[in-house]
């Protein structure tokens, strides 16, 4: 190994877990770094770029990963690192690539950051996309040299199931506010709950003090608890372990980890068409048109009535999405990256 040139993982956090554990695959054969835009000073997009031409002036560089193609910088990155002839992967495949006009949510929007998408993303060399759905997602606004979609791994050795389950429904969102309750499908989690009185619906996140958060608060039903806290992955494990059922009825998801932890969990996964979540899912759970909240009910009936699928859902994640496969697909693409 060259300890000297490292692998640049450019992200915007430093901390965000699947970033981290990426790192630490690629690290078994080469030097890696992560730079994580958010610990930069202000402003922090050129001090980025200033950080990443110092380390290519000083030869530190053996490549660039970006971790999401943010608009704002991404193309920069690229060019700059394509200047010093190194090459650059990018993994991505949410916000950053798409647009959703039922929500208008998403950065492709705009004109100028679908210019910029275009323009990052043809440079690189290798694109990996969080699935099927994220990678069609990508080549609408660019074609890349090399474009493939690479599936998250998930522990089923860590998230496994224990324990009695519970008539209990839950979905994690890192941030509950007046976005995520549309896009993340909350409210018709909420609206659906008023239907199942025997369930009860955890919304595990913390929640924002806005108007519209309050509100879905005050005339949320008795049977919605608000976990509004930072949870640990101890407690995320517990709630995962006892819940019969898991629900990602969103408006848009590039993969859904929690979605595929909790079914490693064997929690019974409800999710949306017309996202990834049908990759994930497979025949193992239910799936609803988004925003629809009588057949929401009705899987979240079924899956409450359907406690085989438990096993099925935890079967299907060790087949098609352990952290082997994910850990083995990403150093082969690398490998054959980076040889001479």
């Amino acid at each position: 190994m060259d300890t000297k040139k490292k692998i640049l993982i450019i992200s915007p956090s430093a901390k965000s877990p699947f970033v981290r554990s990426d790192a630490e695959i690629l690290a078994k054969e080469w030097a890696t770094e992560i730079l994580g835009v958010e610990t930069l000073p202000f402003p922090r997009k050129i001090i980025l770029l200033w950080r990443l031409f110092t380390k290519l002036v000083n030869d530190e560089v053996l490549m660039v990963l970006m971790y999401f193609s943010v608009p704002v910088y991404a193309p920069f990155v690229v060019l700059l690192t394509k200047l010093f002839g190194k090459k650059v992967a990018v993994i991505t495949g949410g916000y950053d690539t798409t647009y959703v006009p039922v929500i208008d949510w998403g950065e492709m929007k705009v004109w100028w950051k679908r210019l910029a998408q275009r323009i990052a993303l043809s440079l690189a060399d290798l694109v990996l996309a969080f699935s099927e759905f994220s990678k069609n997602d990508v080549l609408k606004y660019a074609r890349p040299k090399k474009i493939k979609a690479l599936y998250f791994g998930i522990d089923t050795e860590y998230f496994k199931p224990k324990g009695k389950k519970e008539p209990l429904a839950i979905t994690v969102c890192f941030q509950l506010n007046a976005t995520t309750l549309i896009q993340k499908g909350l409210r018709t989690m909420i609206e659906a709950a008023r239907s199942v009185p025997k369930a009860s619906f955890v919304l595990i996140g913390q929640v924002s003090n806005d108007s519209t958060m309050n509100e879905a608060r005050r005339t949320a039903p008795p049977n919605v608890i608000f976990q509004d806290k930072f949870t640990p992955a101890e407690e995320l494990l517990e709630f995962y372990q006892r819940a019969t059922a898991y629900l990602q009825v969103s408006a848009h998801e590039g993969f859904g980890i929690a979605n595929a932890e909790a079914m490693a969990c064997e929690c019974i996964p409800i999710g949306t068409y017309a996202t990834a979540l049908p990759e994930v899912v497979g025949d193992a759970g239910f799936l609803v048109p988004f925003n629809d909240v009588p057949a929401t009910v009705v899987a979240i009936k079924r899956a409450l009535a359907s406690p085989e699928f438990g096993k099925k859902a935890r079967k299907r994640i060790i087949e098609s999405f352990s952290f082997e496969m994910h850990e083995r697909a990403l150093l082969a693409e690398f490998r054959s990256l980076l040889s001479p």
